[in-house]
């Protein structure tokens, strides 16, 4: 009886130690976060870092020129792409109002949300390569991979629609846009984004935003609304 007993407890402790081995290498690996690989959540934007972009090309001047020409005239920007509600791209979503992004991960896919505009885009995650002959996109066609505890996005594919930012910044289609989602610590997030566009800018240049976490927020509906923002612009921009 007491060999039974002494093997039966021996077999116990082996399938208690290896369940718990099992459940240690079902979470994420921990580092200064203890969330490294793990985004998912609500973000609210906080600081960005709005440095001045790289000089222009003599292209990229002449589009600038012609974006902004309304400016001289105190009159707001109505040849701005979301001014008629189009969709905003990227990098501009970042900036485009202050509403909040939630981040849904999924082993083939992470997707992100934006309140602004109610967009969302999705960025592949299984190994694959950019695509050679996908269609001129708003938003562009992104595939990311870890290098360490950061997510590096690669975004390509764009259409010459929208602008960088709300400045009237312009890019062409052969821009290349590289964000990295680096995770300060549990409840803090930077994600830094770098615009490569050589037919609009002489070289590439990088910008910064920070967020918070908010983990009892929901994103909520909030659609571009042509007569809104036509109605916004009258009763404020005098």
């Amino acid at each position: 009886m007491a060999i039974l007993l002494s093997s039966f407890i021996s077999l116990l402790v082996m399938v208690l130690a290896s369940s718990a081995a099992v459940a240690q290498s079902s979470r994420p690996t921990q580092t200064g976060t203890g969330m490294e690989h793990d985004l998912s959540g609500v973000w609210r934007p906080g600081s960005s870092d709005q440095s001045e972009s790289a000089p222009m090309t003599a292209s990229g001047k002449a589009q600038f020129a012609i974006n902004t020409q309304e400016l001289k005239r105190d009159r707001p920007i109505t040849i701005d792409p979301a001014y008629s509600c189009h969709p905003p791209g990227l990098p501009r979503i970042y900036t485009y109002g202050v509403s909040p992004l939630e981040i849904v991960q999924t082993p083939q896919r992470i997707f992100i949300f934006f309140e602004s505009a109610h967009m969302w885009r999705e960025i592949w995650m299984d190994g694959r390569d950019m695509p050679k002959d996908s269609d001129p996109l708003w938003m562009g066609y992104s595939i990311g991979h870890w290098d360490g505890g950061e997510l590096v996005v690669d975004t390509a594919n764009f259409n010459d629609k929208t602008w960088v930012d709300g400045h009237g910044h312009p890019h062409s289609d052969a821009l290349q846009v590289t964000e990295r989602f680096h995770r300060v610590d549990r409840g803090h997030l930077r994600i830094f984004v770098t615009i490569d566009d050589p037919k609009s800018y002489t070289a590439p240049w990088t910008t910064k935003r920070d967020y918070t976490l908010k983990p009892n927020w929901e994103i909520g509906e909030n659609y571009c609304i042509p007569e809104d923002e036509a109605r916004w612009f009258k009763e404020n921009i005098p």
